[in-house]
């Protein structure tokens, strides 16, 4: 095994401003930089670590304290860091800037041995982040209460949330927008639907808010945001303009590369894949014809099987995801996800690839195939170009669509704010 290759695709990593941080091997409790060494004179970069650190432990929670947070950076530092840039931006991972740093498990929990003194704690997952004062005491193990290890939802003094777009589905559409609500990104109704005008991110393509044609015609907008979702939809009314139409103009293909090799991260459900296909057809092949917008709905609306959308029968194949999803008790096998409507025919691998390319997209969760049950098709996956990346994943993300929204939160969702958070972690970069 390529041990060098395959660091990329499984580190559990966290986007800091200008560094970001690597999974430690499970039997390797400290970073290598100091693990040999813990006498007054053994710190890490300018760091004085003494033979005697306090166990500091606690759990990392999702905005909202709903659900706890895998893979998340928690560090002990002396300042507060530097902010994230307000804009897409590549991100690469290189060390922590600290020697007391851990990465929560799958549950959540984490442990860090630190010096005792004043900090800031810093706890980073993606582009949430939040940093909350101190005090490590001479004699511990200390529990550290929940509310400085909860991402934040929205943006404050200490807290930091990433910039994302949105643009709005029609009613039997995939409302990404009600899982973030469910975070406490915004305000739930009595229909267990988002209260628009509460929520912390910018929506577009529903009155009184702009289009998503103004949105992709302009490229310093579409820089400002970190994060984009295209939930699965189609033209019709209420939304200001036909979400698809115009992904045939060049001069929009060109700015949907030009924000994902700058770092941005896309991500599209369902029936809104030309966002991606269209702007960058090597990377999935979505079942119609991949010339014609549109032409996966079409080739979906030919099956009375596929018409309505479907049900797959499907499972993390993860490590990571798999393991978060079966601590926090939703399993990770004998998953049904909700609301199909298309299906990925192909997609890229390089075997070998060179310096700067992608190995291929990675895949998250796959499950059977209505037309052919006994085939195993991806469901949801991933695939970096330049410095960002996209998601996509075949199904709605709040399952079949409908109104009222439904209360709690599907397994699928589970996988949506798992992702949400792991798209947005370092990488390395690629040509």
């Amino acid at each position: 095994m390529n041990t060098s290759r395959l660091w990329w695709a499984t580190v559990a990593a966290v986007v800091l401003p200008g560094l970001a941080a690597c999974q430690q091997p499970e039997d390797d409790p400290l970073p290598r930089d100091i693990a040999g060494d813990r006498g007054t004179d053994g710190g890490s970069d300018g760091w004085d670590v003494p033979g005697i650190l306090t166990t500091m432990r606690g759990v990392v929670w999702s905005p909202g304290h709903v659900v706890p947070i895998s893979g998340a950076l928690v560090y002990f530092a002396l300042a507060d860091p530097p902010p994230i840039p307000d804009h897409a931006y590549p991100e690469t991972c290189i060390d922590p800037p600290s020697p007391y740093f851990a990465f929560s498990a799958p549950d959540g929990s984490f442990s860090v041995n630190a010096a005792p003194g004043d900090y800031r704690l810093v706890v980073q997952k993606g582009q949430f982040r939040r940093v909350r004062p101190i005090t490590v005491p001479a004699t511990g193990p200390v529990d550290i209460p929940d509310e400085p290890t909860t991402l934040p939802a929205r943006l404050a003094d200490g807290d930091t949330i990433p910039n994302i777009a949105l643009s709005f589905a029609l009613e039997a559409g995939d409302h990404i927008e009600d899982v973030l609500a469910k975070l406490t990104m915004g305000d739930v109704d009595f229909d267990n639907r988002l209260v628009r005008s509460t929520e912390p991110f910018d929506i577009y393509n529903i009155a009184p808010y702009p289009s998503s044609d103004t949105l992709l015609r302009d490229l310093s907008l579409l820089m400002t945001y970190h994060i984009i979702f295209f939930p699965c939809t189609i033209a019709g009314s209420p939304q200001l303009s036909d979400p698809t139409a115009p992904l045939a103009d060049p001069a929009v293909q060109e700015n949907i590369r030009s924000y994902i090799e700058a770092g941005g991260r896309i991500y599209a459900t369902d029936m809104m894949y030309d966002v991606f296909e269209v702007a960058l057809p090597e990377y999935v092949d979505i079942c119609g014809d991949d010339a014609v917008l549109d032409d996966g709905d079409e080739e979906a609306w030919s099956y009375g099987e596929t018409m309505h959308g479907w049900t797959s029968h499907g499972y993390s194949v993860d490590a990571d995801l798999s393991a978060w999803l079966d601590a926090i008790g939703a399993g990770h096998e004998e998953l049904d996800f909700l609301g199909n409507f298309v299906w990925i025919e192909d997609y890229l691998v390089r075997l070998d690839p060179e310096p700067g390319e992608s190995a291929g997209p990675k895949i998250w969760v796959e499950g059977d195939f209505v037309l052919e049950p006994s085939r195993i098709v991806p469901l949801t996956l991933t695939f970096q170009h330049g410095g960002g990346k996209v998601l996509f994943s075949t199904y709605h993300t709040v399952g079949e669509g409908s109104s009222p929204g439904h209360v709690g939160i599907l397994p699928q969702e589970y996988v949506l704010i798992y992702l949400i958070m792991e798209i947005g972690v370092c990488t390395a970069p690629l040509i």
